[in-house]
């Protein structure tokens, strides 16, 4: 080899060295060597089977590390994590939270390490990859990372009971003839799916909650699955907020069951389970880091958007078989049920009022 090749070659694995990539790419393998010491790494995150096996299988196939997974749901898993910290117990690493858990429990309790400054993989740090071009925070501290994003159907029809156009706007369920037709969430509790009620609030005003809730006398439900299982077999012809993945699932199965968007309003997004947290004096400090890496990168966001059967802010994940109307659109109007200001400010404040209207 001539002496001038030798020089090019050595002048070329410099530039390498140099380069944004490489230097990216050497804190990554760094942390890969401190996680795989720790051995070990626990989670919480959805109760749903599918995301279960598929967070623990991809992430113990990626890197060699026994994940444990907690999955009691966001209210009890506060309570749970309130309890451990409160006797000296730290043993939560990494926690996928919904938007109330995360903002209104985690982040003022003082539970949480910044995440943007332990980001450190290529392709997370990207921000080409990502819906709009940048990284997404539930706070302006950069604390908490959101990863999903996906339109939240606020109502869904049996298509053999209720005909095209019948029900296609918020205001056309005032109609009489669906008086005790309409399953809808008990508006008079909090937590998952009473983000609608404050939707009507914000969006219609106190005199359309009080005819929707009590001239229509809609059956309440607090059971996702039952509700949609009333709908897919014909006892009732509407629902308001089914629930997503039982509803997916009713539908793959041949339900007779449309989602509609009614125009009258903005659409509602959310971002389900898709709030990554990073507990702060975790057991696992590296292995932590290293997981929140994986969830934000293409291969563990695309595991766990198809198991929750959601939409990724990353551009680059493929899905399986998931619905169109799920994924948010430009142009489109939406209120985001899971943005910080909602969640909050306005949401808790709507539905005291929501319940305040109707007797509670």
């Amino acid at each position: 080899m001539k002496r001038r090749d030798v020089i090019a070659g050595g002048g070329a694995a410099l530039i390498a060295a140099t380069s944004p990539a490489y230097a990216q790419s050497q804190p990554l393998d760094a942390l890969v060597a401190a996680a795989k010491t720790e051995g070990a790494i626990t989670i919480d995150g959805p109760p749903n089977d599918q995301a279960r096996q598929g967070l623990i299988n991809g992430f113990q196939r990626a890197y060699g590390i026994p994940v444990s997974y907690v999955s009691s749901g966001s209210s009890s898993s506060s309570a749970r994590i309130r309890a451990e910290r409160a006797a000296g117990k730290y043993v939560l690493d990494v926690f996928l939270s919904g938007a109330d858990a995360a903002c209104l429990t985690f982040l003022p309790s003082g539970w949480l390490d910044r995440i943007e400054p332990i980001l450190v993989a290529p392709d997370v740090l990207d921000k080409r990859n990502w819906r709009d071009g940048h990284l997404w925070y539930e706070d302006d501290a950069h604390t908490v990372l959101v990863v999903l994003k996906s339109v939240a159907p606020g109502l869904a029809i049996n298509t053999k009971l209720v005909k095209r156009g019948e029900a296609a706007t918020w205001k056309s369920l005032l109609d009489p003839k669906w008086q005790g037709k309409i399953v809808a969430k008990d508006p008079l509790t909090y937590g998952a799916g009473s983000q609608l009620n404050s939707f009507f609030y914000l969006t219609f005003g106190a005199d359309y909650v009080k005819k929707l809730y009590q001239d229509q006398q809609p059956v309440l439900s607090r059971n996702g699955r039952q509700a949609m299982q009333w709908l897919a077999e014909g006892s009732y012809p509407i629902v308001l907020g089914p629930d997503l993945a039982e509803m997916i699932n009713f539908k793959r199965l041949g339900y007779p069951i449309e989602v509609v968007l009614p125009p009258d309003g903005p659409t509602m997004l959310t971002a389900g389970w898709g709030l990554v947290c990073l507990m702060n004096k975790a057991p696992h400090p590296n292995a932590a880091k290293l997981f929140v890496n994986w969830i934000a990168g293409r291969n563990g966001l695309e595991v766990f958007a198809n198991s929750t059967q959601s939409a990724s802010l990353r551009t680059d994940v493929k899905y399986d078989n998931l619905p169109a109307w799920l994924f948010p659109q430009k142009g489109s109007t939406y209120m985001d049920t899971s943005e910080w200001k909602f969640v909050t400010q306005q949401h808790e404040a709507a539905l005291d009022k929501v319940q305040e209207l109707l007797g509670k």
